[in-house]
């Protein structure tokens, strides 16, 4: 209890140096935190999303696999078309349960100046392969008929029944709004596939075909099936696409962990810095410590404590500052990365709370070490150099000094 109220003390004596000490542990900390808890919710979002598609594997035209994940959950133009008709040479094999097409585009819209973003599914299959949406109003029924993302909607004001034209004079009514999915989702505008196709002037072109299995336990044999039966196409399995962004993903990670490294690195080196200081200023007062009978240890311990004390505060203070800020976080992430799956990316996980502060506290011992090493070997250094001065002293002749 002595030791820290002594090293409280001491730390409270230099207030600015100790805050801005503080700040860098924390911000060391904040970041550590961030990045791991954000790269565990993208993980487990992106499992999620990927189950909620509904499909088992895409059919799609022979390309980039990198496209064809963007495609599934970012909804990106790929200019390449498949023929309709593989749909119903797909639907022959025993053990598909469904197959989907799906025809995203870019549709011009002159009245608002911008490029609106379309897809165009089989209005039948929504809950089957959207099974999270929740929709206001009623999925489109007619050829005529659009349903708006929450995005869209938002934006423009949209209510059901209000009216978009595209084309000059093509006409559609708003049946349905898709309530917020905090994903890619939500900037879309959906039509009737057929309504696509004769929109976009490719009556028996679709973007790709999704495909579910009777028995998931037969996809593979059901891909190997369909590969060699249909020439020209690309299989592309959720497993497949989960690798695809996951490797996409580990990149980002390792140099936000690269961040994170160089963060915690000048931290360290600020945390070596203060304590040096307040070492060096103390000199004088870690002597006299050790005249009135403080040990080596004693000193060394001092030390060492305030250097915990000041991570455990910056620790602290990094993990509540980051859950605290998830929202911004993520908010920033959202903005510059491609993709981001829906849902909380960031949350408080206790566990991952306490190993960011043990690691902030192992920081801080492995800091303090070696300026309480440097405040004994500087007092150590300063009584060996001041043996020969007091020997040469002590062997003055009083009548040398009387002359002298």
């Amino acid at each position: 209890m002595a030791f820290f109220k002594l090293a409280s003390k001491n730390i409270l004596r230099h207030k600015i140096r100790s805050f801005l000490t503080v700040i860098g542990i924390a911000t060391s900390v904040a970041v550590l935190f961030s990045i791991i808890s954000f790269n565990r919710g993208f993980e487990k979002g992106l499992s999620l999303e990927l189950e909620r598609t509904g499909i088992h594997f895409l059919v799609v035209p022979s390309g980039c696999p990198h496209e064809v994940a963007s495609l599934v959950l970012h909804g990106s133009v790929i200019p390449k078309y498949l023929d309709i008709s593989i749909r119903d040479r797909l639907a022959e094999f025993p053990s598909v349960a469904l197959v989907s097409p799906f025809l995203v585009f870019q549709l011009p819209n002159p009245e608002k100046k911008r490029i609106d973003l379309v897809s165009g599914m089989e209005m039948a299959h929504i809950k089957k392969l959207k099974p999270g949406w929740a929709i206001e109003g009623a999925v489109p029924a007619a050829e005529d008929e659009v349903l708006v993302g929450s995005e869209i909607a938002g934006h423009d004001r949209l209510k059901i029944g209000d009216q978009l034209t595209y084309q000059g004079n093509r006409t559609f009514r708003v049946s349905g709004i898709l309530e917020k999915t905090g994903s890619q989702d939500d900037a879309f505008i959906y039509l009737p596939i057929a309504t696509a196709q004769a929109v976009l002037g490719k009556e028996k072109g679709v973007t790709a075909l999704g495909v579910r299995v009777a028995n998931p336990e037969t996809i593979n044999a059901a891909v190997e099936e369909i590969s060699a039966k249909i020439p020209g196409i690309q299989i592309i399995t959720m497993s497949q696409v989960l690798n695809s962004l996951s490797s996409l993903a580990g990149s980002a990670k390792v140099l936000s962990l690269s961040i994170a490294a160089v963060a915690i690195l000048i931290s360290a080196v600020g945390i070596m810095n203060a304590i040096l200081m307040a070492v060096f200023e103390r000199t004088g007062e870690i002597g006299m410590m050790r005249a009135i009978g403080a040990s080596r240890s004693d000193v060394f311990r001092i030390i060492l404590v305030e250097t915990t004390l000041i991570t455990a505060v910056g620790g602290l203070t990094g993990i509540v500052s980051a859950a605290a800020g998830s929202g911004i976080i993520e908010a920033l992430v959202r903005k510059f990365m491609p993709y981001v799956p829906s849902g909380k990316m960031i949350g408080f996980d206790p566990g991952l709370a306490g190993l960011c502060l043990l690691f902030s506290l192992a920081l801080g011992v492995a800091s303090g070490l070696y300026p309480a090493w440097k405040a004994l070997f500087s007092l150590a250094l300063g009584v060996a150099s001041g043996l020969y001065p007091a020997w040469k002293a002590a062997r003055i002749h009083p009548i040398e000094a009387i002359k002298a």
